[in-house]
C-alpha cells in the first residue's frame, strides 16, 4: 500500500532523514518508534507533504507523492493526525468534525462520518456543541481522529497519540485505534510509548538518527531484551 524508498528530507540546510526505506501493507498497523529528535514525526510529515522530500521516493497505493502537494495527497487518502491535535480550540466539537470533510466526496458522506465518528466516540455525541479547547487531553485526542476520519482515510497517520494522556486514557486511545484497523483502515503509528504501539501493530520500525537501525514483527521487537534497552527503553 504504502513504500518509501531511501528517503532524504529536513528542514532548511539540516537533514534529518537518511536514506530511509520502510513498507505498509493494506490491512496492517505499522509503528515507527524512537527517541525525541530521531526523525519520527519529520517522516511523517514527508509523507504528508507537509516537508517535500529531497530525494528518494514515496509511493501510495502505486501513485508517487513526492512531488504532490498536501491537499492532493489528502484527496489520495492518506491522512495525518499531527502530533499536539492542532484542533481549532475556538470551534465546537460538531464544526471541528465538519471541517475534516475536507474532499468533494467527503462532504457528501458528511451526515453519516458524523454518525460514525460519533458511535466510536460516544462522549464526541455529548459534548458536540462544546468547544473543543474546553475539553480533556483525551477528548482532543479522540477528536482529533475523529476529525481525521471524516476525511474517509484509507491509511491513517497518527503522530504520538498519547502524549500528554494518562496510563488510563493512553490504553483507551489505543483501544480505538484497534477497532479503526477491524474496520479496514490501514494505520502507521510514530509513538515513544513502545509497549502500547507494537502491542496492536504487525509490524515495527526503529528509528535512530534519521535512519532506520531495526526493523521486524513487533512480537519479536517487544521479546527481544536488548531492543527494549537500547532503543525503547523498556526494562526486561
Amino acid at each position: 500500500m504504502l513504500k518509501v524508498t531511501n528517503l532524504n528530507a529536513g528542514y532548511g540546510n539540516v537533514q534529518v532523514l537518511r536514506d530511509i526505506s520502510f513498507h505498509v501493507d493494506q490491512g496492517e498497523v505499522v509503528s515507527i518508534l524512537g527517541t525525541n529528535g530521531a526523525g519520527k514525526s519529520t517522516t511523517l510529515r514527508t509523507l504528508s507533504g507537509l516537508i517535500k522530500a529531497w530525494s528518494g521516493s514515496i509511493e501510495f497505493e502505486g501513485t508517487a507523492l513526492e512531488k504532490k502537494s498536501p491537499e492532493e495527497i489528502v484527496e489520495t487518502g492518506l491522512i495525518q493526525v499531527p502530533e499536539g491535535r492542532k484542533l481549532f480550540s475556538s470551534m465546537t466539537v460538531y464544526e471541528n468534525l465538519e471541517l475534516g470533510a475536507f474532499t468533494g466526496k467527503t462532504r457528501k458522506n458528511m451526515k453519516k462520518n458524523i454518525e460514525y465518528c460519533f458511535e466510536l466516540f460516544p462522549i464526541l455525541k455529548e459534548r458536540k456543541k462544546q468547544l473543543a479547547g474546553s475539553m480533556s487531553g483525551g477528548q482532543q485526542q479522540m477528536l482529533a481522529i475523529g476529525r481525521a476520519l471524516m476525511s474517509e482515510p484509507r491509511l491513517l497517520l497518527l503522530d504520538e497519540p498519547s502524549t500528554g494522556l494518562s496510563p488510563l486514557l493512553t490504553k483507551q486511545v489505543f483501544e480505538i485505534i484497534n477497532q479503526i484497523k477491524d474496520e479496514g483502515v490501514t494505520v502507521l503509528i510514530v509513538e515513544q510509548n513502545a509497549t502500547q504501539a507494537l502491542s496492536l501493530s504487525d509490524r515495527g520500525y526503529v528509528i535512530e538518527n534519521g535512519e532506520i537501525v531495526i526493523e521486524g514483527k513487533a512480537a519479536s521487537l517487544l521479546n527481544n531484551d536488548k531492543l527494549k534497552a537500547a532503543y525503547l527503553g523498556i526494562s526486561s
